[in-house]
This record gives C-alpha cells, structure tokens and sequence, in this order.
C-alpha cells in the first residue's frame, strides 16, 4: 500500500538520478541481490517477451537458508553481471516491461528509507552517480523536509529507550562537528571521538542536562591529546582490518590490489599521500561530504544500537583511514576524478552493504589499537 509523508533527506537527495547505461560500475554487477518470495514467483509468471522469459527463467537460484524477505538471489553471469542487463548497460526487463515489473530492490537502490529515529531517506555512497554529486558541491551538506510515497511505511525499528529528540541531537551535533572547516578534517573526526566520550554517560540524563551538554560540545573548545602520529602503525592497523574484511568484497578487490601495489612501505605511502593532496587539493571537502552524507545514512552513532559510543567511533577512524589508503593507492594509478568516484564507491559497498562498524571495532579492539594513539595514527594517514 502506498506511504506517503515528509522526510528528511539530504538536500542533494531531489536531484539524484540514476546513470542508466552509462554508469561505470553499476549496481547490477558484483552484488548478491535478493528478491521476496512475493516478487519472484510474480516474475516467474509474467506476461514478458520469449527472450525475456528464457533470461528470467534461469536467473534466481534459492540462498542456503531463504526466507520471505530473501527468497531468491539473482544468478550472475560468468562476467558478474545481471542476467538481465541489455548490452547498452540497461535493464532488459526495465525495457520490455516497464519500471513497475522491477524487483523493489532494483526499484528503490541506492535510495535507502527509514522511521527508527525518524522519517528519513537518503542514497548510498556505494552508488558513484551520489559519490559524484558530492564532489561536484562546495557548500556543506544540509538536510531538508521533502513529502515522498513509498511502496509501503519503511520499517519502524525496535522501540527506542529514549525520547527521539536525544538521538537526533547527537547525530546532527556528530554532522555539524565535522562541517567546522576552519579545522583540519581528521581534528574534526578526533572531536566528534571527544564529543561521544563525554555524551555517553548522560544517555540516561534529563534532558536540560544533555542538551546543555551538547550545546558547549558543539563549539569544540575541548583540547586534543597531544602526541606523534606513526604512520607505519597506521598502515598496520589498517591492513589487518583489511586483511579480515575485505577478502570477501569482489568489489572492493581489484582497487585494494592496485592500492597495495602502489603503497608497499610508509614511504610510499607519505609520497603517494602529498600527490594526491596536489592532485586532489579539495580532498579534505570530498571526504567531508562523503563523511556526514555517509553518517546519516548510517544514523551514527546509533547505526548498531549494541555498540558503545567508543566502538563507533573507532569504527569511523577505521573508515576515514581505509578511504585515505584506497583513494590514494588506487589514484596513484589512475590519476583521474573518475578513478576518485569509482574507487570511493567500491570503499562504501563494503562499509555501507556489511556489518563494517561493528567488524572494525571489534578487529581494531583484538590487534591492540583501538587505543587513542593508535585511532590518532589512523587518522594521521
């Protein structure tokens, strides 16, 4: 049944539009879809074209434990590509069939709605055509109400412990931290770290007092720790979490491979890392807004209500350090904005598409760094 009612998106969520054919690397290749059982025994009876039927009829196959909500997984070619992409890169069903003939994930991606702590709706960093409206903005991100229908409500959730106003608050102070330009990008990251740390022992606090709170947090006046940043430490802690994380993204692989080529030792690494400052000198602005785009999405710091303050931010340092070390290896290579965009979106398939927060602070937490000095040199990368 149709909903409809206002959310809160982010302003660049309006204009987005789906590259079609020309996307470089679209989401129909290299993913697990799922379709609900409803969907796919809808396809399989539809009035379509012979060719059509002949591709639909050999493109699901049942996952090991299917349910309802994931009944059917689409079979890839042997290239990893949909069964059903045409050759000029678009949907074949799409074409003979109409829009409405789509499966709703196939509908709705990289659109991702909510109503946990409010009606919300933003798109995935994982898709390069948002990755591209983000580097082509200067101002930063700001986020509106806009009257949008769904297929039906989005999912509410559990019951929340706390009043909605304590969640929003904290997210949007995390966003308005890391939008204060007049310091450097990883001090921001380090004050949100300051800024959760000091919230979490008030969760359960009157709301006068966390609102007080928040409003002297906002100014980050608080000092940073001092210390010297290692970059090789940095480097280590990173890859044993790509080691254990990344072995299972097809996605991901071929630019962590040229990234790795490229960033063998420390020196490489400081070398590639004043390159791409000279060859992207607006870099800190990109990651900015892939970042707060990134952390609404998510609903950080509550984007896995198990987890502490402490393992999301750790989880965010993991984040910020894997994008610095994969967009400065794999551009090194292949010094272009689209080899920016293409390698930021393989990043964000990983971190968006898994279990990557809680992963990465739990691997952080096992090698000994989820430490201030060793999150420090992580985000000196």
């Amino acid at each position: 049944m149709p909903f409809t009612h206002a959310f809160l998106v982010p302003d660049i969520y309006p204009s987005f539009r789906c590259k079609g054919g020309s996307c470089r690397s679209t989401c129909c290749k290299g993913w697990g879809v799922s379709v609900r059982m409803e969907e796919y025994f809808r396809l399989l009876g539809m009035d379509c074209p012979p060719e059509i039927r002949r591709r639909l009829d050999c493109a699901f196959y049942a996952p090991k434990d299917p349910s309802p909500e994931r009944f059917r997984l689409i079979n890839p070619r042997f290239d990893g590509d949909c069964p059903l992409r045409a050759e000029d890169g678009l949907c074949a069903l799409q074409l003979a069939c109409g829009e409405d003939a789509l499966p709703s994930i196939c509908r709705l991606y990289p659109r991702a709605p909510r109503g946990e702590f409010a009606y919300e709706c933003s798109c995935s960093n994982s898709c390069e055509a948002v990755v591209e409206q983000l580097l082509d903005r200067e101002a930063p991100l700001t986020f509106r109400s806009v009257e949008l229908t769904l297929e039906s409500a989005p999912p509410a959730g559990k019951r929340l412990r706390r009043p909605r106003g304590y969640y929003s608050a904290i997210r949007a102070l995390c966003g308005e931290i890391l939008q204060k330009r007049a310091l450097p990008l990883p001090e921001r990251i380090a004050r949100v770290g300051l800024a959760l740390r000091a919230l979490e022992p008030l969760m359960d606090a009157e709301a006068g007092r966390m609102g007080a709170e928040i409003s002297r947090l906002g100014l980050c006046a608080e000092a940073l720790p001092a210390f010297a940043p290692d970059a090789a430490a940095g480097l280590s802690a990173l890859r044993g979490v790509l080691d254990a994380l990344a072995q299972t993204s097809e996605s991901l692989s071929p630019y962590r491979e040229i990234a790795e080529a490229r960033l063998s030792s420390p020196a490489e690494f400081c070398s590639a890392r004043a390159a791409f400052a000279g060859r992207f000198p607006a870099w800190e602005r990109h990651f900015e807004h892939l970042l707060v785009h990134h952390l609404f999405y998510e609903c950080f710091p509550f984007s896995d209500r198990h987890e502490s303050f402490a393992d999301e931010f750790s989880a965010l340092c993991a984040l910020y350090a894997l994008l610095r070390f994969l967009l400065i290896g794999y551009t090194a290579s292949v010094p272009t904005r689209e080899g920016f965009v293409d390698a930021a979106a393989a990043a964000f398939r990983l971190i968006e598409h898994s279990r990557f927060d809680h992963n990465a602070a739990v691997l952080l937490r096992r090698q000994g760094t989820a430490d201030d000095a060793s999150l420090g040199n992580l985000l000196a990368l």
